[in-house]
């Protein structure tokens, strides 16, 4: 994992997502992409924004975005709340606080 804001990283802190995703800090990153923490622009809610470049041989986000769109009525599922794709990068805002807690479960 590289150090945020550093010239590998797909965005840099303060950089705001289409209009609506304000970064706040990387939390992770590997083979398939970068996460960080957000913040939505209106109601000011932190989320996990996951992001992976369009250079990528394997694109993994699309699948990622229909299986967490077919769980949104499950229990201990990430809240969905938005995807999209900019000439760099394809991305999926998610609850942080089951992404983090994810997160520890793999790592432990």
């Amino acid at each position: 994992m590289t150090s945020a804001g550093s010239e590998t990283d797909l965005v840099s802190s303060g950089q705001i997502i289409k209009n609506r995703w304000r970064i706040i800090k990387k939390i992770g990153g590997g083979g398939f992409g970068e996460i960080y923490e957000a913040q939505e622009e209106n109601s000011r809610e932190r989320v996990a924004l996951k992001l992976e470049s369009t250079k990528q041989s394997k694109q993994v986000l699309k699948m990622e975005v229909a299986v967490l769109r077919k769980l949104q009525d499950k229990e201990h599922f990430c809240k969905f709340f938005g995807c999209g794709r900019t000439e760099k990068y394809n991305y999926i805002a998610m609850s942080i606080q089951v992404f983090i807690h994810f997160l520890v479960i793999r790592l432990f």
